[in-house]
């Protein structure tokens, strides 16, 4: 039995890497000490098996794995999303009813993607997982599967158990059309690292990002000055936050942050191919090199990982 309500899924939500050995088996141990470091920074959930957590470069089975490993390890101290997602919704309400069993709070699915569905396959498909399973879902409304519009949303938000969406788009004005149309109860969850200030202000309930796994200090710093009225204080951490993911996403992206979590031995494993590995390489070098002068430079300080360098 799930231990929240989604009217409790609020605040910063990273959305979880998952570990992998160097010979790409899940590294459980990795795992576990991810999901604690998180929850020793005060985060407010997490959101497991989605993009950042390499969904599509695993077997459902090995999803399966990873959803016990860390519902096990979290044991009810925080709300658990598994994103359960892929193109046929047989293996997404197969996975769905699995997490139910495990015991995750609530679900999400990016829409089946790749073939150009229609409206109509598409709302079919969240009715389908919908009736499959008694968890609050969250939609998933982002660029890479085409973003859906607001009446798209609204026709979603009418089928029992949608209750939110994850939404990974600049365009945070649609936010308040959201709440008024749709209403204050179904959740907005922020999905753009970079704009995590402008998501909240903007309406969303929380956020959910890859960065969050790599310096959830900051955000859970920024969200608490957001909650406080410090919107100065925030912005200033923002624009910390960005200096770093802008330099990160020119050498990678995942790689990086799974590189920056082993400088404070968070043993968070490698990525699967094809991505590259950062880790162990001539590169991990110059990058510290170029990280210790953008600190200087910016005054990165409050940013735990730049204080191994």
């Amino acid at each position: 039995m799930t231990n929240y309500t989604a009217e409790k899924m609020n605040g910063v939500i990273p959305a979880l890497i998952t570990s992998f050995n160097k010979d790409e088996s899940i590294n459980k141990e990795g795992m576990r000490k991810t999901v604690n470091y998180l929850i020793s920074k005060n985060v407010h959930g997490l959101y497991i098996t989605g993009s950042t957590g390499e969904t599509f470069l695993m077997s459902p089975d090995e999803k399966k794995k990873v959803i016990e490993i860390i519902v096990d390890e979290v044991n009810g101290r925080i709300p658990v999303i598994a994103h359960i997602g892929s193109i046929g919704t047989k293996i997404t309400i197969e996975l769905g009813k699995h997490a139910e069993k495990i015991g995750v709070d609530a679900l999400s699915a990016l829409p089946p993607f790749y073939y150009g569905f229609s409206n109509n396959e598409i709302h079919n498909y969240y009715s389908d997982i919908s009736h499959s399973s008694n968890l609050p879902i969250i939609v998933y409304n982002i660029s890479h599967a085409n973003l859906m519009d607001l009446d798209m949303l609204k026709r979603l938000a009418s089928i029992p158990n949608i209750k939110g969406v994850k939404y990974t788009a600049a365009t945070h004005f649609n936010f308040s059309k959201i709440k008024k149309e749709i209403g204050d109860s179904f959740k907005i969850y922020s999905g753009m690292d970079e704009m995590a200030l402008s998501g909240i202000l903007s309406g969303a309930d929380g956020m959910i990002g890859s960065f969050y796994n790599l310096m959830p200090e900051m955000f859970v710093n920024l969200y608490s000055n957001l909650q406080t009225g410090k919107i100065d204080e925030a912005k200033k951490i923002q624009e910390k936050i960005n200096i770093i993911i802008l330099y990160a996403l020119e050498k990678s992206g995942y790689p990086f942050i799974k590189m920056g979590l082993k400088w404070m031995d968070i043993d968070s494993g490698y990525v699967r191919r094809p991505f590259i590995n950062i880790t162990d390489t001539d590169m991990e070098e110059q990058i510290k090199k170029e990280l210790k002068i953008l600190t200087q430079k910016n005054d990165l300080s409050g940013v735990k990982f730049l204080e191994t360098l």
